[in-house]
């Protein structure tokens, strides 16, 4: 297991299900699910990697998609299949790295990885090795959707405070308004633009969207 994955489980084993589920709300939650629902539009099989407690593996199993839904983190997953037996939901639960991932080859229509899971990743050689995983899961003709945060410069007062380290200072420490401090790696075109390149993928998109009532970056991967 690589430390980023490592990283993850630890932070989100303290969290817990209802301390993740405290970061968004209910109307925040079906705002996403339906523009994931129209992006997914015709496609059944869905992955939603990094799952955690199943926001979003939920409501598109509810809709009628066949639903995998893979995390690090055993507690979330727990929590996400204790929830689908209660609602009587058949969904394919799982714990694993998204850098390696148990499908075969072909598997899915599409595969989503959102709420910045991927942006959890700080080495480029696991941020590569995921890009190529998800490639290999997808249909031809399959979709892949990553979310994650806007890139913006580093000012000097960040870097001299350690909030922004890292290559091009990428990996960025902030404290938010809930209280939480969060790592992540912020990616723009260019980054997404290299792992790409690296993975051996042109069919690609990077574009911003307004995204539950926040803008963000989107990167779209076409099997």
């Amino acid at each position: 297991m690589l430390n980023s994955a490592l990283r993850s489980r630890a932070e989100y084993a303290e969290l817990g299900a209802d301390g993740l589920a405290a970061l968004t709300s209910p109307e925040r939650d079906a705002a996403i699910v339906k523009i994931v629902e129209e992006l997914l539009e015709g496609r059944e099989t869905v992955l939603d990697l990094c799952c955690g407690y199943g926001r979003i593996a939920l409501p598109l199993a509810r809709a009628g998609k066949s639903v995998r839904a893979l995390d690090i983190s055993p507690n979330l997953v727990e929590a996400g299949r204790d929830q689908a037996v209660e609602d009587e939901l058949a969904i394919d639960w799982a714990i694993g790295s998204m850098t390696d991932l148990p499908y075969a080859w072909d598997t899915f229509d599409a595969v989503i990885c959102l709420w910045t899971a991927f942006h959890e990743l700080f080495a480029e050689d696991e941020q590569i090795n995921t890009i190529c995983e998800i490639s290999r899961v997808l249909k031809p003709g399959g979709l892949a959707i990553i979310e994650g945060p806007i890139w913006g410069p580093a000012t000097a007062s960040e870097i001299a405070l350690g909030m922004r380290q890292g290559p091009e200072h990428r990996i960025v420490t902030a404290e938010h308004a809930d209280g939480v401090t969060r790592v992540q790696y912020i990616h723009d075109e260019i980054s997404y633009g290299r792992l790409c390149a690296a993975a051996g993928i042109d069919k690609y998109k990077v574009y911003k969207r307004e995204w539950g009532g926040k803008r963000r970056l989107i990167l779209e991967i076409r099997g």
